[in-house]
């Protein structure tokens, strides 16, 4: 810009400076009225408002007769502060965009009092002006969103410090209120406990529990998914689909927010109790014999080595068909038949896999007690 350009635009700039007060009132005015979620925001009163357009004009005028950069803490601040208040990002922007418009109008008519060479003077730093202008629109988004994004982070952990309270269980009771309070969880009520595979969707998960009418507070880990849910008076209809996706354990029913640690323990159970790389929502009770199994790992998988030694010492080609039989026959509530069936095989192959288990194990299946046996150890490394 030539010396005597920069003069010009310095006399445009100083010659609205004064004004600065009833330009500020003015463009107040109209944010306010072409705005509504900024009017009606509880959070913002005009005067911030008018405070907001007093610091931006006064800025923005002063450095225009210079050739110094727009100072972006301004904007910066500005977004940080709408943030906090809650004011949404497009109306903040709507608003800018007013006042981009209204300094652009206001630097137009000065010109044109000045004549032709303020005029010229103007046009010839529109670009560099419309340019700095984005830019101050562009530092208040980033501070806007990096605001959001901060408080988001600061939600998550306040919920996750009061998750834990309420998972762990606290020993002061007034603690313990105020934590299921903070995560909008009656004291008492109908709860259930639910622990899915951690590689699940929470959102989808939450989505889903509200469109039930099903209040729920999730945490996740690289183990798992443990969430907490406030039902009903009974369980919604479709509140398993709602829970499905992986492995998901369901604990019983309870009434007091304080029963939730060992709702925790029989979920977590529950969910350890299904089959490694099936999908099933299965609630604390169902399968009693896999759950027992799922509460002592070390204790079923020594049953197990000593009740199928002999067979699990067989090559995999001879083991698999003999263990997988054997299983299928307890599935089929013992019958060969309907064993032979699943299995695409004749009844003559099942009796002969059924019998090398029985010469291998020394263990009969017509032998309810031996019949219980075979079935825990089976259970067992169905869930290894």
């Amino acid at each position: 810009m030539s010396e005597s350009h920069q003069r010009l635009m310095a006399e445009i700039s100083t010659a609205l400076l004064p004004r600065v007060p009833e330009l500020s009132e003015e463009l107040c005015d109209r944010v306010w009225a072409a705005e509504s979620e900024i009017s009606d925001a509880n959070t913002l009163s005009r005067a911030d408002l008018l405070r907001t357009c007093v610091v931006h004009l006064t800025q923005i005028l002063g450095q225009l007769g210079s050739d110094e950069p727009l100072d972006m803490r301004v904007p910066t601040d500005n977004g940080r502060e709408r943030a906090l208040q809650g004011i949404p990002l497009p109306a903040v922007l709507h608003g800018y965009r007013i006042g981009t418009q209204y300094i652009w109008s206001k630097l137009r008519a000065e010109a044109d009092r000045l004549g032709e060479a303020a005029r010229w003077a103007l046009l010839e730093r529109a670009d560099e002006l419309w340019l700095g202008l984005d830019r101050y629109s562009e530092a208040l988004q980033e501070s806007y969103r990096s605001t959001v994004a901060e408080r988001a982070r600061r939600s998550d952990q306040e919920r996750a410090a009061l998750l834990h309270v309420v998972l762990t269980g606290a020993t002061d009771p007034e603690r313990l209120a105020e934590a299921a309070e903070g995560l909008a969880l009656p004291r008492f009520g109908r709860f259930r406990v639910v622990v899915a595979d951690p590689e699940g969707e929470l959102d989808r998960s939450e989505r889903r529990l509200r469109a039930l009418g099903v209040h729920s507070v999730w945490r996740r880990t690289d183990d798992d998914r443990v969430g907490v849910l406030s039902l009903p008076s009974r369980d919604p209809a479709s509140l398993d689909q709602a829970l499905s996706g992986g492995r998901v354990g369901v604990s019983p029913a309870y009434e007091r927010i304080g029963e939730t640690v060992a709702a925790v323990r029989l979920a977590r159970l529950t969910a350890a109790s299904i089959e490694p790389g099936t999908e099933e929502v299965r609630h604390h009770g169902a399968q009693p014999v896999a759950t027992l199994v799922a509460c002592a790992t070390d204790i079923a998988a020594d049953l197990a080595e000593r009740v199928l030694g002999p067979v699990l010492e067989l090559p995999e080609q001879d083991r698999g068909p003999l263990l997988d039989t054997a299983w299928r026959w307890y599935e089929h509530g013992g019958s060969t038949t309907e064993t032979a069936k699943a299995l695409y095989c004749h009844r003559n192959t099942v009796r002969y896999r059924m019998q090398r288990v029985e010469q291998l194990t020394g263990r009969s299946f017509a032998n309810p007690k031996n019949a219980a046996e075979l079935f825990v150890a089976l259970q067992t490394l169905r869930l290894r």
